[in-house]
């Protein structure tokens, strides 16, 4: 199940959110921290049903899988969370 879905300026700013499950910030905050500013995480790579060419990084937190699209142009990180078993991340 698809917990929750943001779209977060690369410096952090969220501008919309959307939960369809309570997600606590902490989980999006710790993403953008220990990815984007830290650098202390790199994120795995997991295939979509495209094919390899379509990947789509993933971090883990607790019991949340987060998968992200980065559009440098824009400055925006477009963020899916949802649960470790949820089979249907990767809608974008």
């Amino acid at each position: 199940m698809l917990d929750s879905f943001e779209i977060v300026t690369t410096s952090g700013v969220v501008l919309w959110s959307r939960t369809n499950a309570f997600v606590g910030a902490h989980v999006v905050n710790s993403l953008i921290n220990d990815v984007f500013i830290e650098e202390k995480v790199r994120p795995q790579v997991s295939e979509t049903a495209e094919g390899p060419s379509q990947c789509k990084p993933t971090y883990r937190y607790e019991k949340y899988t987060l998968k992200w699209t980065l559009v440098k142009d824009l400055g925006l990180i477009f963020v899916e969370s949802g649960s470790l078993d949820c089979a249907i991340l990767g809608l974008f």
